[in-house]
């Protein structure tokens, strides 16, 4: 007979919890963003080049171009297997759902102003997102019920926007939204 000896995590006497209630401490399809989550501008590492952060609360206020276009660049990341788990490529209609489940952000160049008027789907399918589009992250609980305020994020940066500051700037943008994401 084998002993395993046990670890710190192990916490036998414990059973595991789970919220079973339909409350979500994290924003759902249908939740407003908190009000002091804002479009933000904001200057590359060049300090010349403006761009816009963009808050989304769930994938159906994205434009569809923008939802294709950045589901593009998870799948080149996907196919170059050093950053996310999947083995797969992701279509469309999981994309969007599983990258804006609970909130989402997408940094586009230019002023507020002018992002503003690109992100109108009368515009968007005009957009050259190669260009246009910087990157994006998400921020989702790790665990539902009493581990919900815990969350973690995923980051994508533009092959045409490597090496510019982009993700530093999406990391500031996460530190400063997510803490004000969870339902007090």
């Amino acid at each position: 007979m084998m002993v395993r000896n046990q670890t710190a995590l192990d916490d036998r006497p414990s059973p595991a919890r789970y919220d079973a209630s339909e409350d979500s401490s994290y924003l759902n399809a249908l939740s407003a963003l908190p009000p002091e989550i804002v479009p933000r501008q904001i200057t590359l590492r060049d300090r010349v080049t403006a761009a816009t952060l963009v808050p989304f609360s769930s994938h159906i206020q994205v434009p569809i171009s923008l939802l294709s276009y950045l589901c593009d660049q998870l799948n080149r990341e996907i196919e170059r297997g050093d950053t996310y788990p999947m083995t797969e490529a992701m279509p469309l209609e999981r994309f969007a759902p599983y990258w804006f489940a609970n909130f989402g952000a997408v940094m586009v160049l230019g002023d507020l102003v002018k992002v503003q008027s690109m992100l109108s789907e009368d515009t968007a399918n005009q957009r050259d997102w190669n260009k246009d589009c910087l990157g994006s992250f998400y921020v989702k609980p790790n665990y539902p019920g009493r581990s919900g305020h815990i969350c973690n994020g995923g980051f994508l940066v533009t092959d045409a926007s490597r090496n510019r500051g982009v993700g530093r700037l999406m990391g500031e943008g996460y530190i400063d939204w997510a803490p004000k994401l969870v339902n007090k």
